[in-house]
């Protein structure tokens, strides 16, 4: 299989980069190309040559770094971020330009939590974020999964049936409304929309932790019953349109008509314990696990997780996140657990959390009863 070609710009020393290079190119899919930052103006031109001759792109957030001795005159004069530099990309290709690439940014850790998370007129210039520390084999992974999501989505234009891999007459006609009326949106506003709002966003898709929890069974303790249960009763389920090389997903409507199939049991009338009773009993996964609640819960209806231990979780005894917009119509909140809370303060400042406000009143009455 020939490999997928990367363009990485990145103002680091050499020493701290290539090490980058060389863990993106150790599974053989990637061929990386280093290069440093110049000028705005002299970069413009040199990526409107170069980049029909790439997948996708990496930035580094920082460009603006001190320069090594003996490099050319023209990288002393960088004076800009990654955000502008993505903005005149992503306009170049909606100008047919060059190719409509992904563009993911990289970073530090600490440069993502002091700049481009507070930045959030930014964040859709990118299709996704990495740490640098944190880079190993699923990365790669990620990272062809949207080369291949985007084209998937270059090659059937505005036929969302098979970008998604399912009749999108069954979903809710709005994710994806303001395309379908028009001739040749850009790849890159499609494939925004399609991986934000439905691929990373818990609601028609689910991830493995969440079918878990609505499915009621604890996944660690279940192992490979748990995958037969998956591969071989849940299978239809599994999505399978762009960006799902990176992503494991199941339709949520999906898994609950099966579920129902199986068991004749409508999935979200009963308990944890009763949903594996009737899955024990109704297939050959004979070792399956029902799930606890989360210390300080009692409620065994569980339908999310905390998004912290990603244990299973009833939506009415968590606490919902405050993002940064409010849920879309076909989206879930996120929610965290009372225990993560108290117990793991740390990981929540870490994560960014912080509670919708609606929540707030009931979460200071039950802090001050653990107290």
């Amino acid at each position: 299989m020939s490999k997928y070609k990367i363009l990485y710009i990145d103002d680091e020393k050499n020493d701290l980069i290539i090490p980058i290079k060389n863990k993106l190119e150790s599974r053989d899919k990637l061929s990386v190309d280093l290069l440093k930052p110049i000028n705005f103006e002299k970069e413009l031109e040199r990526l409107t040559e170069i980049l029909t001759s790439y997948h996708a792109v990496i930035l580094d957030l920082q460009l603006d770094g001190p320069q090594e001795d003996g490099e050319d005159e023209a990288l002393l004069q960088v004076k800009y971020q990654a955000p502008p530099l993505a903005q005149m990309i992503r306009t170049l290709a909606t100008e047919n330009k060059i190719p409509d690439l992904p563009i993911i940014l990289c970073s530090t850790e600490d440069k993502i939590k002091d700049s481009y998370s507070k930045d959030f007129t930014s964040h859709n210039l990118f299709d996704w974020t990495f740490l640098k520390n944190d880079l190993n084999d699923e990365t790669v992974d990620k990272i062809c999964s949207f080369i291949t999501g985007y084209e998937l989505i270059n090659a059937n234009k505005n036929n969302y049936n098979e970008i998604l891999k399912r009749n999108y007459e069954e979903l809710d006609e709005r994710i994806l409304s303001r395309f379908v009326t028009e001739e040749n949106p850009p790849n890159h506003e499609v494939a925004r929309v399609i991986f934000r709002d439905v691929v990373q966003s818990t609601g028609i898709l689910v991830d493995e932790y969440t079918l878990g929890a609505r499915l009621g069974i604890n996944i660690e303790q279940s192992k490979e019953d748990w995958s037969k249960l998956i591969d071989n009763y849940f299978g239809k389920a599994r999505y399978l349109g762009a960006f799902s090389e990176g992503w494991n997903r199941w339709w949520s409507d999906i898994a609950i008509d099966i579920f129902e199939d199986i068991t004749s049991e409508n999935l979200a009338s009963v308990n944890a314990e009763i949903r594996v009773v009737n899955l024990i009993d109704k297939t050959d996964c004979k070792g399956l696990i029902a799930s606890k609640p989360i210390e300080l819960n009692k409620s065994t209806e569980f339908w999310n997780v905390c998004e912290i231990t990603k244990q299973p979780i009833d939506p009415f005894e968590g606490y919902k996140i405050n993002e940064k917009a409010e849920p879309k119509p076909w989206q879930d909140y996120s929610y965290v657990s009372l225990y993560a809370i108290l117990a793991l303060p740390d990981k929540i400042s870490k994560a960014g959390i912080k509670i919708h406000p609606s929540d707030l009143e009931r979460l200071n009455i039950e802090r001050k009863k653990a107290d």
